[in-house]
């Protein structure tokens, strides 16, 4: 009997041995010339398709380019960075996850760090230290080595991020590994950090003008320590690693309660940490010091809005707005407006903007006047600023959206005799302009020609990769 069983499982291991052996084979053979020669092809092809922002069919070209060579890892690097671009990071771990047992430790090492780095560029600190500790888990090489240093900075995990900025890197990488080693070695002994960089030359020459602007900045450090480590905060924060100004900041709270300059960095950069409650605080010990005085403002409505605290968000922006009187910029007033017309606030939102058109005679103002009374079905003031967008001097990307709202309101008109015409501009303006297809659709469908405007709309998703008109065109596909 044992004898038996014996041969049965001596059998079983060998068919597992012989069709693990053939799946190796099969999964890591050399490719053939010709595969090799189709796979370029492929490759080539849907990278054309991405360039037109055909971004569905160019996936179904990497797909096909991955069952010819199962092996190399730019396919799968490639369908995932589309659904990088779509924000889509579900869909591309689980490629990333299906790539792992099919390419090289390297390749699917350096896949994850593209993760890593698609959620680090979105804010997410946390998914891109994961991804990049996956990638480093797998394989350790520069890419995978940078990005996880700067997940750690922004984990509070400097001594982590120190050692492997102290790694080798390549000349794409050696710059940025080496300014921020000098930003962390900054916060600890200035003295260092100088020696550090002091006589680095910077392999391109675009980054020289961070490397001259810390050197500088380090030379003019004093005995005097709120002064210094306020200097250095405003680099840090400018540069992007708020953790390393709270770093210096937070331990000298009480001796900077009086100083304009260091409280408006702390503050600004626990709001670029997303710690709310502290940017509040701090912000608001600011408010009585003279400086920073719209900027300040803008950061405590900030802070109070993702808060959910509307109210106080409302008269902070209001003060923001109020300070800044004709130097306005139009990324505060499109926030400011966004956020009340998300709340409802319609008629605080058009009393906001009449009180800045009174002062201002700019293109970007009339466009946001656009937007507003079009959605608040305030025909005449629609008009108004329309016809004064007429006859002013707009840049590329203003006639965009002049265009946009001139086509948009003959359609609702009626009045299409120049439909055509505005159409073709807005194409010669930008032809991967979803808008444009978008509003494409629209005037198809005032057509009845239900079969373009189904094409047109559905373009309109494929290159709407910022969700600008998702839900618009998604909902005119539902009718169709």
């Amino acid at each position: 009997m044992k004898k038996k069983v014996l041969i049965i499982v001596s059998i079983v291991v060998g068919v597992l041995l012989l069709v693990g052996g053939i799946f190796t084979y099969i999964t890591f053979k050399p490719p053939t010339q010709e595969e090799i020669t189709k796979y370029e092809q492929l490759l080539s092809d849907g990278d054309l398709l991405v360039e037109g922002r055909e971004y569905s069919e160019a996936i179904s070209k990497y797909n096909e380019a991955a069952k010819v060579i199962h092996s190399d890892g730019r396919a799968y690097s490639k369908i995932i960075d589309i659904y990088l671009k779509k924000n889509d990071f579900a869909t591309a771990e689980t490629v990333a996850e299906k790539a792992q047992n099919r390419i090289s430790a390297l390749d699917v090492s350096l896949i994850y760090a593209q993760i890593g780095k698609a959620y680090f560029d979105i804010e997410d600190y946390y998914n891109a230290r994961m991804n990049y500790e996956i990638a480093q888990s797998l394989n350790s090489n520069p890419d995978v080595n940078l990005g996880l240093a700067k997940a750690y900075v922004f984990d509070n995990q400097f001594k982590q991020a120190k050692d492997l900025l102290n790694k080798n890197y390549d000349s794409k990488n050696a710059d940025e590994a080496k300014l921020l080693y000098a930003y962390i070695l900054g916060t600890e002994d200035p003295i260092k950090a100088v020696g550090e960089i002091d006589n680095y030359t910077p392999v391109n020459e675009d980054m020289n003008i961070y490397f001259e602007e810390y050197l500088s900045v380090l030379k003019s450090l004093t005995d005097d320590e709120l002064f210094n480590i306020t200097k250095l905060s405003r680099i840090y924060v400018n540069n992007g690693y708020p953790t390393l100004a709270i770093k210096i900041l937070e331990p000298n709270t009480e001796e900077i309660s009086q100083y304009i300059d260091a409280l408006y960095y702390l503050g600004k950069a626990y709001l670029d940490t997303k710690q709310y409650d502290k940017a509040v605080d701090t912000l608001l010990k600011s408010a009585s010091l003279i400086g920073y005085e719209s900027d300040k403002y803008w950061m405590l409505a900030r802070a109070y809005y993702r808060k959910d605290d509307l109210v106080n968000a409302t008269k902070y922006y209001d003060m923001a707005v109020g300070y800044a009187d004709t130097d306005v910029t139009r990324d505060l007033v499109e926030e400011y407006l966004n956020i009340l017309l998300d709340s409802n606030q319609n008629n605080k939102a058009q009393e906001v903007f009449s009180n800045i058109v009174t002062k201002i005679d700019s293109e970007w103002l009339y466009l946001i006047g656009l937007d507003l009374y079009y959605n608040a079905q305030s025909d005449a003031k629609f008009d108004f600023y329309l016809n004064k967008l007429s006859s002013m001097e707009m840049n590329d990307a203003e006639k965009k959206e002049y265009l946009f709202w001139k086509i948009r309101k003959s359609i609702n008109d009626g009045e299409t005799e120049t439909v055509k015409e505005d159409l073709e501009a807005l194409l010669a303006l930008d032809r991967l302009n979803p808008k444009y297809y978008w509003i494409k659709g629209v005037y198809e469908i005032s057509l009845s020609d239900t079969s373009s405007a189904k094409e047109s709309l559905e373009l309109a998703l494929e290159y709407d990769l910022d969700g600008e008109v998702t839900k618009e065109v998604q909902d005119l596909l539902a009718q169709l």
